[in-house]
């Protein structure tokens, strides 16, 4: 057995992503308030991955956009470990075919989400879906904020994890890989104009809705993607792509 799958097998390999799920409208209350006068955002419905994006899926977005290649891609768009641990531009680790997608900048994630006709999720959509999420597990805040506690534990290891499908339900946002959003400094920028390529920054300071277990779990994520600059990649930072209602 080869250790490492090449691009022509897996051009055979079924996406394990489903279809698109369907996030009704309704209205949700952020566990970290950016504005302090808004503690109840409304949200039109949308669409989202049911998982994030695998090697997989990644590696065929790559053999048909050549310049997000790993030998292609222009130095501006990443920090210099992009997919560095694919072993040349037409493959991937054999192990990771169906793990969440890793060391991809936010610039790459966005070109991945326009080829499929969609973008990345804004902060609140992502946030908002991840509620949803929740309430169809019917998790108790203690019970979500031990997963996501876990995950920071060893992020590495739930990473490396596969990614399961056949539901039509959203899956594994929280205990596989954080993951990218439209406006992700907005935890350090409060909204103001953001120099995404600077990765500046300012008032830090922010509101906790509540200091509950679920509310310090969900901030530890906020801050943990204010930490990214637009060229970040890391082992434990992937992607879904979002999609406006027709």
């Amino acid at each position: 057995m080869t250790k490492w799958l090449s691009v022509l097998s897996l051009l055979v390999v079924a996406s394990v992503n489903a279809d698109p799920v369907v996030i009704p409208a309704g209205e949700y209350k952020p566990a970290v308030l950016l504005d302090e006068s808004v503690d109840t955002v409304v949200m039109p419905a949308f669409k989202l991955d049911a998982t994030p994006v695998t090697y997989a899926d990644y590696l065929v977005f790559t053999q048909a956009n050549k310049k997000w290649r790993r030998d292609n891609i222009a130095a501006i768009f990443h920090d210099g470990n992009y997919l560095s641990d694919w072993p040349n531009a037409e493959s991937i680790p054999a192990k990771r075919t169906d793990s969440a997608i890793t060391q991809v900048s936010w610039f790459a994630a966005r070109a991945y989400c326009s080829a499929q006709g969609g973008r990345l999720p804004t902060l609140d959509e992502w946030e908002y879906a991840s509620n949803y999420q929740l309430q169809q597990q019917g998790l108790s805040d203690k019970a979500y904020a031990q997963l996501l506690f876990g995950r920071h534990s060893n992020p590495t290891a739930y990473a490396q994890q596969s990614i399961k499908n056949g539901s039509e339900q959203l899956m594994h946002m929280h205990d596989r890989v954080n993951e990218w959003v439209e406006d992700f400094q907005l935890l350090l920028t409060n909204g103001d104009n953001t120099d995404l390529l600077a990765g500046s920054c300012g008032d830090s300071a922010r509101f906790m809705a509540d200091f509950g277990d679920a509310s310090y779990a969900t901030f530890f994520r906020y801050q943990s993607r204010s930490n990214y600059r637009a060229q970040s990649t890391t082992s434990t930072l992937g992607f879904r792509c979002a999609y406006d209602m027709e």
